[in-house]
């Protein structure tokens, strides 16, 4: 006779086993999914959101806990209160700004994926300019994660971007930031592995910050951009994507836009002069940036042939054709001077030793200061070339006239030299533009052909090399001090990133020697 008892404890015991199997097999697998895998689990939530915000008006930026995401709602906190501030994500002129804040829900989803980590909120602005998309964008964002001492398993969101062009966009490898997602709102916006758009169910981050606190280096930003940020940036690139191998994995990745490298293959090295089977040179590289739709040096291969007679190497380097941001940074590594037209090239020397140089080549009639903000700050000595001389004019027709058309402006044929002709036309300005907008030739100037003055600019050059011994041996700040960080037109943006309170530099005020000239390039 089978004994009950005995028959209930055997299928207890079995049970129990069986148990302890599968919760031992989850422990074991549990254990074995990386730190980001365990932290983004299903899970219920029940504390409500909190929110703390700094600053004032553009440069108000937001904290908050549990901060949740998903295709239904946006981006969202939960508490029975309206706790939420409305934040400026964009870091740009005050025309630009974009404030936001996240939608309030009385109550969580019955379930949430959960990461116990920060999501950074921000705009984005131009993503297809790439300086814009760099001074503007990228540096603000990576600034406040440095503030923030963001981890590798923090996440991203992209609240807003200014001046979208997704057809012109080149997908842009920004992994050195986070091994975590960027979450966008627009399908073409995915456009590498990191983009990921919102999930259906809801994602809910321990921590979010919304905004930056308007922080950039230019004249229309609230705050700044420590000026060893940049320099932190530029080491975290170069450790991520190009030094000790990795820039071999990188070009054997596949590409879903040949873009990404066409800057790399078009690049042309031109060596010093071979004599007697020596090759006499020193070991300076000197970058040449040609534009081939606006902006085009009409002499660059003068001023090439030129500095290859001075035993440079000049490396002659086309971004026209696409270039991703490591493909910028390994061309630009070994730059010691970079002469370009004024223009988006500019921005590339982010990634050029400190205190190298850039030289922008501006149109007789036309200069401006954008890229003396951003030099100051990180630490590069940066000059505006221009030639005051008619030699260097270059009557631009085709372009002139595709500018007064869009102005709605006729000229006549006579008028029309005279305006384009070797003396400013102020008076053709003031007959036919109307109004307090009379801006329109200096968007000519600012984009026509033009030639360099090669002697004075190889003469130039030559100057900048045999100050490196001074220059090593002396810190940036001590080099604007002396002026010999930037010129001509940089007194505010040496007042901002380097003398005034709060500067890139320390923050800490210094004195300004007004007997200081900042050296004009080319006198």
């Amino acid at each position: 006779m089978i004994n009950l008892t005995t028959i209930a404890k055997f299928v207890i015991r079995k049970t129990l086993l069986i148990l302890i199997i599968f919760w031992l097999f989850g422990v074991i697998l549990f254990l074995s999914l990386e730190v980001s895998d365990r932290e983004h689990l299903t899970i219920s939530l029940t504390e409500e959101s909190t929110s703390k915000c700094r600053g004032e008006g553009r440069a108000v930026f937001c904290e908050y806990t549990n901060f949740c995401v998903d295709r239904k709602n946006g981006a969202y906190i939960v508490n029975r209160k309206d706790i939420s501030k409305l934040a400026n994500v964009m870091n740009a002129d005050q025309n630009i700004d974009f404030f936001w804040k996240p939608k309030v829900k009385s109550r969580y989803p019955a379930k949430a994926q959960y990461i116990n980590d920060t999501l950074f909120a921000y705009g984005l602005y131009s993503p297809v300019h790439f300086s814009h998309w760099m001074f503007n964008g990228l540096l603000p964002l990576y600034s406040i994660m440095r503030s923030y001492n963001a981890t590798r398993n923090a996440w991203l969101l992209r609240i807003h971007t200014y001046r979208h062009q997704p057809i012109r966009m080149i997908p842009q490898d920004i992994s050195f930031l986070t091994d975590g997602k960027e979450i966008v709102f627009d399908s073409f916006d995915t456009l590498t592995e990191m983009q990921v758009l919102p999930p259906k169910v809801p994602i809910c981050f321990a921590k979010a910050v919304v905004g930056f606190g308007n922080r950039c280096s230019l004249n229309y930003c609230e705050n700044n951009i420590p000026a060893e940020h940049y320099e932190q940036f530029r080491k975290d690139v170069f450790s991520h994507f190009i030094h000790n191998g990795q820039w071999e994995l990188y070009k054997q990745k596949k590409y879903k836009d040949q873009r990404e490298l066409a800057c790399i293959d078009s690049t042309k090295i031109y060596a010093p002069i071979v004599s007697n089977d020596k090759i006499y040179h020193t070991k300076v590289i000197i970058g040449v940036l040609q534009r081939y739709h606006t902006r085009h040096i009409l002499n660059a291969d003068e001023l090439i042939d030129a500095l290859v007679k001075q035993n440079y190497t000049v490396k002659f380097l086309n971004f026209d054709v696409g270039c991703s941001l490591p493909a910028t940074a390994k061309l630009l590594e070994d730059i010691d001077v970079l002469i370009t037209p004024h223009g988006n090239g500019l921005g590339d020397a982010i990634f050029m030793m400190p205190k190298t140089t850039v030289i922008s080549i501006d149109n007789r009639f036309y200069s401006e200061a954008w890229f003396t903000y951003v030099h100051t700050a990180s630490g590069r000595r940066f000059y505006n070339f221009q030639c005051d001389s008619g030699d260097c004019q270059v009557a631009d027709f085709e372009l002139a006239q595709k500018g007064l058309q869009e102005d709605g402006i006729r000229m006549s044929y006579h008028d029309l030299l005279e305006y384009l002709g070797p003396k400013y036309p102020y008076r053709l300005i003031e007959k036919y533009y109307v109004g307090d907008d009379k801006s329109g030739y200096d968007r000519y100037a600012k984009d026509a052909v033009r030639r360099v003055d090669v002697e004075k600019l190889v003469k130039f050059v030559k100057e900048i090399i045999e100050e490196w011994p001074m220059v090593k041996n002396k810190s940036f700040i001590e080099l604007c001090e002396m002026g010999k960080c930037c010129g001509p037109w940089c007194s505010d943006a040496l007042k901002k990133n380097v003398f005034a309170k709060g500067n890139a530099w320390g923050g800490v005020e210094r004195p300004i020697d007004a007997e200081t000239v900042n050296w004009k390039a080319g006198n």
